[in-house]
Parts: structure tokens; sequence; C-alpha cells
């Protein structure tokens, strides 16, 4: 069942992160609370922006058009003055100021770039950050991050002021908020995800790995245990049950670095700065010393700073993280997903469920920038998805449980290194009695 993580599947239709990335995640009926009423299918699209005029639909065409000049992937503007794909610039951001000769390319600078092979040459890509024009003097030194950081922070507490204010003037002028009850079948069907969300959590730990001093290798058996609850959770909902076997695997091993990541923000305390399923023993807690043990401190801080961004500043409760999860479950452009409609279909029917949720729970004035925050997650997550696969690249398979393995791919990425190297060392072997002819090579 080992699938090649790096084919590039059909993006038709298109997942809902994809659709947020280019603007038309259905946040054009936010100024008006009662606008999703007026869309008569079940299955209430999130794309209704208006059609009238030619000026709409030249500004979407215009969003779609924009593409990395480094890789080719989706983008969504300009990082450090060139249009570059969010993984580009948070590369060269990382990279630039190293400068090339930091970096070593084993097949002489042509390794040909692109969505699948842009993480095996950094010196290539660089170079070709470098070619479309991206400037590392724009890149931020410390100091200026922190005047950054200072101004946001400033400007923030302003915000908060006036947030007060209106929430203040919300109050008086009314004696009850404007909520907006759930229909029976929509509590109906979060009350399903949510029963099966916590009836995984009667999975008991069996591992005994330790987490004093916690290795990248011992992080990824630790969540093992993670791994089997979404599987169970996913196995008791009845819209994944009706999709096929095949589909069904797809979506768990195409999403598990993001399904991990969304629960590990449901099982973070606050308080004790700890990760830990509510039903565990204490000893089976992880720290968030020891997850920086074993992640580093580059991809731990992103993976914080993704954690805070929904348990502290946007106070996701457990049934909007759980909504979130299921959106990033059902996600059409996984690779080998055979039915694409239906899996966009249920991801549309839930980002519908969690708008409907956050009415029930607050007035329209803060579901106008809570929802499309948290619908831009999806677009956080994928980023730090690669952040965690370029870090599971380096360990070695050899020690991570079988259906660790399995669910991550990990034989797969280690054989499709090991091939490009054979195929590399194959081409010098058939072109060694010939060395003033020019060799074109490309990582595979």
């Amino acid at each position: 069942m080992d699938f090649e993580r790096d084919m590039r599947c059909d993006l038709e239709p298109k997942s809902l992160m994809v659709r947020v990335c280019e603007g038309r995640g259905g946040l054009s009926g936010f100024d008006d609370p009662g606008g999703m009423d007026h869309m008569p299918h079940h299955y209430r699209s999130l794309d209704h922006s208006p059609t009238d005029g030619m000026g709409c639909g030249k500004a979407r065409k215009n969003k779609e058009d924009k593409y990395c000049g480094v890789c080719g992937d989706r983008a969504l503007g300009y990082n450090f003055d060139a249009i570059s794909c969010e993984s580009c610039k948070a590369f060269f951001r990382r990279n630039a100021p190293k400068g090339l000769e930091y970096f070593k390319c084993p097949y002489e600078e042509k390794c040909k770039m692109d969505v699948s092979n842009r993480r095996f040459c950094k010196r290539c890509r660089l170079r070709k950050c470098f070619e479309i024009g991206m400037r590392k003097e724009y890149i931020l030194t410390d100091e200026e991050k922190m005047r950054k950081r200072q101004r946001i922070e400033e400007n923030r507490k302003f915000r908060d002021v006036d947030r007060s204010k209106m929430q203040s003037m919300d109050i008086s002028s009314s004696a009850a908020p404007r909520l907006r009850p759930l229909e029976p079948e929509e509590e109906s069907a979060i009350n399903e995800i949510v029963s099966a969300y916590r009836q995984s959590l009667e999975i008991c730990v069996e591992s005994e790995v330790s987490r004093h001093h916690p290795s990248m290798i011992e992080l990824v058996n630790i969540a093992e245990i993670s791994v089997r609850r979404v599987i169970d959770m996913s196995k008791k909902i009845k819209s994944f049950k009706a999709l096929s076997q095949a589909d069904q695997i797809s979506l768990l091993k195409g999403g598990s670095i993001e399904l991990l990541i969304i629960r590990s923000v449901i099982t973070f305390d606050v308080d004790k700065m700890q990760f830990l399923d509510p039903y565990d023993k204490e000893k089976y807690a992880m720290t968030t010393d020891q997850l920086k043990m074993g992640q580093g401190s580059g991809l731990f801080d992103e993976h914080m700073r993704f954690v805070k961004s929904l348990a502290i500043d946007l106070q996701a409760d457990e049934t909007v993280l759980i909504l979130l999860l299921m959106i990033a479950l059902y996600s059409p452009d996984r690779p080998q997903i055979t039915d694409k409609h239906y899996v966009a279909e249920e991801q549309e029917r839930y980002a519908l469920l969690l708008l409907r949720y956050l009415e029930s729970k607050h007035p329209p004035h803060v579901i106008r920038w809570m929802y499309p925050k948290l619908l831009m997650k999806l677009v956080d997550i994928r980023n730090l998805n690669e952040e965690h696969s370029q870090v599971l690249l380096k360990i070695n398979p050899e020690g991570i449980q079988p259906l660790m393995k399995e669910v991550l791919d990990l034989n797969a990425e280690k054989n499709k290194l090991a091939k490009c190297e054979n195929d590399h060392n194959t081409k010098i072997e058939q072109h060694q009695d010939q060395p003033d002819q020019p060799e074109c090579m490309s990582i595979c």
C-alpha cells in the first residue's frame, strides 16, 4: 500500500484550502449575517462570490494565474520582490542569508526545480530564487523583527480595545446577543464527530517510549497512539465509512501530519504547557520542553506558534478544533483519491457546520473576523506539514514502528532518494569515458 508521496493529483474539484489561498473561500457573505440562508442546497457552497460584471471574473483569473517562479507551485503573490509560493518564501528566508557558497550540489547544478524535487537540492533551489529576483536584503534582521512585533502588538492592543468597545455596545444595545441556534440535523452531525472523537480516546496507551529526552524517532513512535485514535475516530463516522477503502487510506495517509498537528492543539494544556489526552495518565504527558528536544528549536517554534494561535489567540474550543480536523481530513487534493467530488462535498459540509456552530455561539460581528482566520489555518497547517516532512526525510526509518512507517510513507521516501542516487551513479559510469561532453541531469 505504499504510494508515491510526491505524485501530483488532479486539483478538480479544488480543496477548500486552495480556494482560501485564492481568496475565494466563501468569505464574501460575511457582511450579510443572513447571506448563507439564501443558498438552497443542503451543501451550501462556500464559493458564492458574485458573477455579474467582467471585473470580478478578471480579478479571479488573475489570482488563479499566479505560479511560483522557483518550483511552479501555486503562489499568493510577491515575496521578497518576486512571485513565489509559501514554501519557497520560507526556504528563502531561512537560507538566503547563508549565501550560495554555503551549499553544495552533487549534480553539477543542473537540478530540475518543481514541486516534487524542490527539497532535494538547496543550492539549486536558492540559485533559482535569486534568478527570479528574490532579494535577501528584504529579509528582516532580528532587530527589525523585534520592532515589527512591537508595532503589531501595539496595533493588536488598539484593536482589542476597539473590539471590547464594540462588544460592550452590542451588549448594551440588545438584551440578548443575536445568535442562531443549530438546526436538529446540524446538531446531530456535530454530535456524531464529537462523540467519535471522545470514544477514540478509550484506546489505551501501550507505548513505553521514553519521554524524558526524546529524539525525533521517539517522537514519531510516541505519536502512534494519536494516529490509532484518529483512525478509530474516522471509522466511526458514516460519511467516511461510505468511501472506498482505498480512498479512506489515501485521506488518512495524505493528511496524517496535518491531523496530528490539529490534534495536538486539542490535547494542549495551556496552564501546564504540556500535551495529554484527558483519559491518559500523567506519565504519558509531553511537555513543551521535551517536544523542543525532539523537534529542534526551529520546527518547535513554528509548531507552538500554530498551537497558540488556535488555543490562545482564537480560543478555539474542542468542537471547533474537531470540525477543523474533519475539514483537513476531507481534502480532495490528496494523492490517489478517486471519488474527489464526494470528498469535496463533505469538506464543504463540515466547513458550513463550522460556520453554523460559530453562529450559535457568537454574534455576527465576531464571526466576520473569526471564521476567516480559522479557515486560513488550513493554509498555515499545509506549510507546517511540509516543514515536518523535510525533517522526517532525514531520519532512519529502521527505528520507526511499522504503522508509522506506513502512514508517513517513510519507506517510500527513502526508496525514492535511493533510486535517485543509483540513477545518478549509473549516469556517471555511462559517461566516464566522455569527460568533454556536457552532461544534463536532473533529480528524478
